[in-house]
């Protein structure tokens, strides 16, 4: 029988770095849209009796970064995980999302890997890589609006590349805000927290949702001319975070048009309600790094990012995360 490496949320943290991991989507994104790699919508099974359900994300045919020349390995892997409503799925000493890494050349088992912490690395990196295309170049003050998981991944991910001089948290919950500004600062992150969303939002060039809402949060005023928006939270059909008239005088970009018209609340409620199309979607992320399609057209256009989380994000960064444990020796091996 195979070895397979077991890598556990320790392992993860200690093993790739933001930049690292936004690498890993960017090119993943490109191979995607030029037809390299492959995915499948999420598929969600729901259980019988319980408020819970099962959810599967697969990839084929991803390619590891850095790129071997030729390319002579690659991976397929499946993201699988569990919701449920109420405390029990804040649970965090339990572990309810994983990733299966496979051989690509012959189908083999490779690695089980911990996926908590990796879900929100490769969702705050695939933000970071949005901005990249989309956001102005002098875009220097960022607003987090959700103070949980996300939106701590989200500031990680942005400073590290954005660089930006200001960075503001706001969430509703003050207690959750203020936990949060404590551990960035701990961490070395110069950043601030607000009472009022509106504020953060006013001063932003670049603003990242990560809220559960189903309500908008963000008021089409509030906006400045030229901002980029990264709309991580309402991953579910039924949840909101803009009303209708900013999504229609947005540039929107989504990961996978596909999931996006299933999945991403603020277009799927827009569009039943006969606010907005599906054409309101300008692109696919994938488009806008490979060059085919603009992430936006001028200084004054706002931008706004549409992420639900996708196949090729969890994998590409569970490869990265394989590479480098093999190479170093972390994770436990097993003889399956």
């Amino acid at each position: 029988m195979g070895r397979v490496r077991i890598l556990s949320e320790a392992d993860v943290k200690s093993l790739v770095t933001p930049l690292e991991a936004q690498e890993a989507v960017e090119q993943a994104f490109q191979d995607f849209a030029n037809g390299i790699s492959r995915m499948a919508a999420r598929v969600t099974v729901t259980i019988p009796d319980i408020i819970g359900n099962m959810r599967i994300l697969p990839a084929v045919k991803v390619l590891p970064t850095p790129r071997p020349i030729p390319p002579t390995r690659g991976y397929l892997g499946v993201k699988i995980y569990t919701g449920y409503v109420g405390p029990v799925f804040k649970d965090l000493t339990k572990d309810r999302f994983t990733v299966l890494l496979y051989d690509m050349n012959d189908g083999c088992l490779l690695a089980i890997v911990a996926a908590r912490w990796l879900g929100a690395l490769r969702t705050g990196a695939t933000a970071a890589v949005a901005t990249k295309y989309m956001a102005n170049p002098g875009a220097r003050t960022l607003c987090v609006v959700g103070a949980g998981e996300q939106g701590e991944t989200q500031v990680i991910s942005l400073a590290a590349f954005l660089k930006p001089n200001r960075i503001v948290i706001a969430d509703s919950i003050a207690a959750n805000r203020d936990a949060l500004v404590s551990k960035l600062l701990a961490g070395g992150l110069k950043v601030e927290g607000v009472d009022a969303i509106e504020v953060g939002v006013r001063a932003a060039d670049v603003i990242c949702t990560t809220t559960t809402s189903r309500n908008p949060v963000i008021q089409k005023e509030w906006l400045k001319p030229g901002i980029h928006i990264n709309a991580i939270g309402a991953n579910v059909a039924n949840r909101r975070e803009f009303p209708a008239d900013v999504i229609k005088s947005a540039r929107v970009v989504v990961e996978y048009r596909e999931q996006a018209l299933q999945e991403a609340g603020d277009l799927v409620v827009a569009i039943k309600e006969g606010e907005i199309t599906p054409d309101v979607i300008a692109a696919e992320l994938g488009e806008v790094v490979t060059g085919a399609k603009p992430g936006r057209s001028s200084e004054e256009e706002v931008t706004l990012f549409k992420s639900i989380g996708v196949a090729i994000e969890d994998v590409s960064v569970a490869g990265l995360v394989y590479e480098k444990a093999v190479a170093k020796g972390v994770g436990t091996v097993v003889e399956m």
